[in-house]
């Protein structure tokens, strides 16, 4: 299965479920910058409903993402995989609500077949910490343990998967949705919490900030949120 994600296409063919139906012409797609967990939910979310439309999404590391937002990329709604970034466009002025949680994550370990292997040697992959809240959370799990394994960084949590799907290093601490049936689930505890949050960055006066809050208010969507338990992610925190 390491050639699943392989390819995987930035502009996905999302269908929207019926009790949400989205209005807005073709001319006025939807523009999503995802965090790159996120983006294989998106485009398997598309199998549980039956209206297809485009949505141009751009998947990457959530800091990356929140840099291009705040000087002025096109995009509608921002899927991150923190809350720090959508609060600080907020604080911006980019948006005025609050973000809101969509998902929390989960951190799996791919190539082992036991957790101690985090206190061995090799090569493990993760997402670069610095700009991927997947990235943060897989160093202090490894910092927990003072791990001797060499840290191979990826742009974002997908790249750091693509490492180790290529052969280039035998371990990776990748997001759950990534991995869903391989890897070891790592507990919690262990890291603090990946709660993602979203936030409408359309302008009110823009053609597609009616879409894109309609867009946001099927995600929360109880039906949306049941199918994501299913795509390794939590409810998030009350």
């Amino acid at each position: 299965m390491r050639n699943k994600w392989l390819g995987l296409a930035v502009t996905l063919m999302i269908s929207i479920i019926p009790s949400t139906r989205l209005n807005a012409s073709a001319e006025s797609s939807i523009r999503i910058a995802v965090a790159a967990n996120f983006a294989p939910t998106l485009e398997a979310l598309a199998t549980t409903a039956d209206q297809a439309r485009l949505f141009q999404a751009s998947s990457g590391a959530t800091g990356a993402l929140a840099t291009q937002i705040l000087y002025g990329a096109p995009f509608d709604v921002f899927l991150a995989a923190d809350y720090d970034r959508p609060q600080f466009l907020t604080s911006r002025g980019i948006s005025d609500q609050a973000p809101a949680c969509y998902a929390q994550g989960q951190l799996r370990l791919v190539g082992a077949d036991s957790l101690d292997r985090l206190q061995s040697g090799g090569r493990i992959a993760i997402a670069n910490p610095d700009i991927a809240p997947y990235g943060r959370a897989a160093e202090e799990v490894l910092n927990r343990f003072e791990s001797p394994m060499q840290r191979i960084t990826g742009a974002n949590a997908l790249q750091a998967y693509q490492f180790y799907l290529t052969g280039g290093v035998e371990f990776a601490l990748i997001p759950a949705s990534l991995s869903l049936n391989d890897g070891l689930k790592v507990p919690p505890e262990w890291h603090a919490p990946i709660e993602q949050f979203a936030l409408v960055v359309a302008a009110k006066d823009h053609p597609n900030y009616a879409p894109a809050r309609q867009f946001l208010d099927w995600l929360l969507s109880d039906d949306v949120q049941d199918a994501l338990l299913s795509q390794g992610y939590l409810e998030c925190t009350p």
